[in-house]
């Protein structure tokens, strides 16, 4: 478990930007909860953030996440399809 003052700083911290549309990606833009309290196996951890800035449409954006919570590299998907 982290502590308090470790997910603050975490929050706050960029971790990337979108190549496509200059989005700043910050921790708390990411389900931290979700991801604390779900047992990692494999390190990197694959993160896909799907999302959009102004004129540029919804894009995708896989991050990988070491466990320092560094971004080790970064994609953007070609395609996007969400489907209920």
């Amino acid at each position: 478990m982290l502590r308090p003052e470790t997910c603050k700083t975490l929050l706050r911290k960029l971790l990337v930007i979108c190549p496509v549309c200059k989005k700043r990606i910050y921790g708390k833009d990411l389900n931290l909860e979700r991801i604390f309290q779900t047992e990692i196996i494999q390190w990197p951890l694959s993160y896909i953030h799907c999302h959009s800035n102004g004129s540029f449409p919804i894009h995708a954006l896989t991050i990988y996440i070491d466990d320092e919570f560094n971004v080790r590299a970064y994609e953007v998907s070609d395609f996007l399809e969400i489907d209920n």
